[in-house]
């Protein structure tokens, strides 16, 4: 830094790296004679303007490449990979819509009720599900009526409550104890509706007088994965008088707690938790299922058997290895019936990231 002198020229003072020197006004220069214990008042003045004045050449901060901590990557591709994530926002004061839509099939042939079939089918379904002060939220498909273990002839009737998948559809199939197909059927929402009402009316046959049937509903997401399942057992009888009960309530046999739906989970394992009712004493399937059906990972999970309809907690801890972030639907299956194949299923679907 320069000499504070008095003499024609104004000490040089360093500016950003450089030099700069100005011929003194004789005004200033005769002040600053007469006030020299206001020399370095003046002098830090002059200072902060040439400083000021002569800084402008230097690129600025913004123009200058930006590096990223290795200790910051992890949440770089956290925040990447959460971006991936649509939020599901539900404006408030949305009112619910009470499930009122029909399903009819794809093609109208014996599955087709007539209107008479519909209108009793209707008329048996026309009061309100049995509801519950339980936190077990409701299930996405409800088989209302023919209840578990009714005794049925042929046709049957069937009224059902149904989430549809991601193709608004819902198929129905009903199995013979010997792993026969009887009846299979693809049931399309007539409106779009949260939930809907499958309503239909369709024939069987058995070999015999008696046989235990699986009957199961099941819908899928855009990439065929299931989303949900329920099943009941009847008994198909080849003649006689049938004795049908019905639905006792509406709770998801299966509920997946944590994690959520579209829900970000980094790392390389994942904890699946959540309550069950089961008749089995079989664990659970957890599945991890990418879009395109490679299964990532899966475990078993114990539960409790149910006594009294009440549900018990279960939980598993599954590993996975991926490169990149991926959606996958976690399947919780349960097993262990009467017939070979699940008997209820839960999903949710999240989003992997390494």
């Amino acid at each position: 830094m320069g000499v504070f002198q008095t003499s024609g020229i104004v000490p040089q003072i360093g500016v950003c790296g450089g030099t700069q020197s100005a011929p003194a006004h004789p005004y200033l220069r005769d002040y600053l004679h007469r006030n020299k214990h206001r020399r370095s008042v003046v002098f830090l003045s002059l200072l902060w303007v040439v400083w000021l004045s002569g800084c402008g050449g230097f690129g600025s901060a913004a123009e200058l490449p930006t590096l990223i901590p290795a200790d910051h990557l992890p949440t770089v591709i956290g925040m990447t990979a959460e971006a991936m994530v649509t939020p599901s926002i539900t404006p408030e004061g949305t009112p619910t819509t009470k499930p009122t839509d029909v399903l009819i099939p794809d093609d109208a042939d014996e599955g087709t009720p007539s209107a008479d079939a519909v209108q009793a089918a209707q008329a048996d379904a026309a009061d309100p599900l049995p509801t519950s002060e339980s936190p077990i939220p409701a299930a996405d498909i409800v088989i209302f009526n023919p209840g578990p273990l009714s005794k049925v002839v042929s046709p049957i009737s069937l009224v059902a409550y149904v989430v549809p998948g991601a193709d608004e559809r819902a198929r129905v199939e009903l199995w013979g104890e010997d792993g026969r197909l009887m009846y299979r059927k693809i049931f399309n929402f007539t409106t779009p509706n949260p939930q809907g009402r499958v309503v239909t009316k369709f024939g069987f046959e058995t070999p015999g007088v008696a046989e235990i049937g699986h009957l199961s509903i099941q819908t899928q997401d855009e990439y065929g994965r299931v989303m949900a399942l329920a099943s009941i057992d009847l008994i198909l009888l080849s003649s006689g008088e049938a004795d049908i009960s019905m639905a006792s309530d509406t709770l998801a046999p299966i509920v997946i707690q944590i994690p959520g739906d579209k829900e970000l989970i980094q790392g390389d394992k994942i904890l699946i938790e959540g309550l069950a009712r089961t008749a089995s004493e079989q664990p659970l399937l957890v599945e991890l299922v990418a879009a395109d059906g490679r299964i990532l990972g899966s475990r078993l999970a114990g539960v409790i058997p149910t006594e009294k309809g009440e549900h018990h907690s279960f939980a598993t801890e599954i590993p996975y290895q991926i490169t990149a972030p991926t959606w996958v639907r976690i399947i919780v299956s349960e097993r262990g019936g009467r017939l070979p194949g699940p008997v209820n299923i839960s999903t949710v679907e999240v989003l992997l990231s390494p």
